[in-house]
């Protein structure tokens, strides 16, 4: 009896010292994106997704950090603070607004010829001129209809049908 005690304290002791020394030092895994070094003359990068919700940044999402970064998303969205939420709040939520400002900066990028910051008629024209242009890839004037894709996105293409093959010799 006293010797199987003896052996449970030594292993309750042998198991809590490593960790306990693990405790103690700093957790390994990837550098937390604000840790990492910046190229010279790089503008900072805004953390992926995955790296916000991994809020301990040891590379992994839990349930919890998965679940607090959706409750933080529908507050976001709850533009009213009445515990729901509809299209409207969504729409005019920030992230949504912060978004819509990215479209609409990259378009104006896009339509902006001479890099003013202001899109005029005429170089929205222009821009529409060599977006059709872009389409119409044998220069007739029309722009046809795509083909659609054969498989819908994200599904892999259906299998034929295997056909029979006859014999070699041409008798069944």
């Amino acid at each position: 009896m006293l010797r199987t005690r003896a052996l449970i304290i030594a292993l309750a002791m042998t198991s809590a010292t490593p960790l306990a020394f693990a405790q103690a030092l700093p957790k390994a895994g990837p550098t937390p994106p604000a840790a990492q070094p910046m190229a010279p003359g790089a503008m900072p990068q805004r953390p992926s997704r995955f790296d916000e919700i991994d809020t301990n940044h040891d590379g992994f999402i839990t349930r919890d950090e998965f679940l607090a970064s959706e409750k933080k998303r529908f507050e976001e969205f709850d533009t009213n603070h009445d515990g729901k939420i509809d299209a409207k709040e969504i729409a005019s939520s920030p992230p949504l607004m912060e978004r819509n400002v990215k479209t609409a900066e990259r378009m104006l990028k896009q339509w902006d010829a001479n890099g003013d910051g202001i899109v005029t008629t005429d170089e929205y024209d222009k821009a529409a001129q060599d977006r059709f242009a872009k389409q119409d890839k044998e220069g007739t004037g029309k722009i046809t209809r795509r083909a659609p894709p054969t498989t819908p996105p994200g599904q892999l293409p259906q299998p034929q049908p295997l056909q029979p093959v006859p014999p070699a010799d041409g008798k069944h």
